[in-house]
């Protein structure tokens, strides 16, 4: 994959190459993730504004009604608490990229020595392209009482990666500096 995007204020002249080979696709995921987290990282520490929806009109002067009072709150603490949890959105998005661009973060799951095998089994299936009956096989853990795997860990990993992904989707048009 080659990208090569020209300067964004020469926007009506800007120069666009963009090249996908073949394997860029076979994990496009991973392609564009090597991508992407270049960018919401440069973005985090050079952002100079937030989406609207992270400030709310809380510091809006309620002046002509006084009953509103409590409700009062300086602009710049609004902002302030708003540009953190706009970082925390993207810290979030952040971590979740890392994950992808490592590839191997389910490593860490598996405890113990791991010695896989093939069992066959009882089922047979009617293979398409010969027209015989194969049988099937399954993986076997060969070592079960020396290698454990840590689902309720993996699954909460892969929940908070989802959460990540989930974010860079709902704030896309809004990674913008």
């Amino acid at each position: 994959m080659k990208v090569n995007l020209g300067k964004f204020y020469d926007r009506a002249e800007r120069r666009i190459d963009v090249q996908i080979d073949n394997y860029d696709t076979w994990s496009l995921d991973n392609s564009l993730a090597l991508i992407i987290l270049p960018a919401l990282i440069q973005l985090r520490y050079t952002k100079h504004g937030l989406p609207s929806e992270f400030v709310n009109d809380s510091a809006e002067d309620y002046n002509t009604q006084q009953v509103f009072d409590f409700m009062k709150e300086d602009k710049d603490e609004v902002f302030e608490k708003g540009c953190a949890a706009w970082e925390t959105v993207l810290d979030k998005m952040i971590w979740a990229f890392q994950q992808l661009v490592i590839g191997n973060y389910d490593s860490q799951y598996h405890h113990g020595k791991m010695d896989l095998g093939w069992e066959e089994t009882d089922s047979q299936y009617l293979n398409p392209v010969t027209g015989k009956m194969e049988g099937t096989y399954k993986m076997i853990d060969k070592n079960p009482d020396e290698h454990w795997y840590d689902s309720v860990g993996h699954r909460l990993h892969e929940e908070r990666i989802q959460e990540g992904l989930e974010l860079f989707g709902k704030y896309f048009r809004s990674l913008w500096d």
